[in-house]
């Protein structure tokens, strides 16, 4: 089973909520839902990159 959430399902179910909360949401609702846009763009935006090989952070030489 695929666990990969469809993000372009949950951006379009954001915006949606977004435009109804932006227009009748408390200021704590806006900040949240504008939160979860940004959230929800930076998982689109790992996810479009490139796939890079795994790096060895430890710096010390194999072999």
């Amino acid at each position: 089973m695929d666990h990969t959430p469809d993000l372009k399902a949950v951006a379009d179910a954001v915006m949606a909520a977004h435009a109804v909360i932006d227009e009748h949401g408390t200021h704590e609702m806006k900040t949240m839902s504008r939160m979860l846009l940004f959230t929800v763009g930076k998982a689109i935006a790992q996810r479009s990159r490139p796939a890079r090989e795994p790096q060895d952070l430890r710096g010390d030489e194999v072999g």
